[in-house]
């Protein structure tokens, strides 16, 4: 199994706001982009990716 590094960083106001809207609109593309895959072993990587966004979402969501 690969070891993979943590990467810790802080950001906050624009830098926040900015990262929150490239994941939003990350999250919109793969929606609809999962939409229109007729191939399941693609569609299922997307999926994956869109969990992978949602969980970023969570963490930079604000408080």
């Amino acid at each position: 199994m690969e070891t993979v590094p943590m990467v810790s960083f802080q950001l906050a106001g624009e830098e926040l706001n900015v990262l929150n809207g490239l994941l939003e609109s990350e999250r919109s593309r793969l929606l609809v982009e999962i939409r229109h895959t007729d191939h399941r072993s693609y569609r299922d990587k997307l999926r994956h990716r869109l969990e992978i966004v949602e969980s970023l979402l969570r963490i930079s969501a604000p408080r």
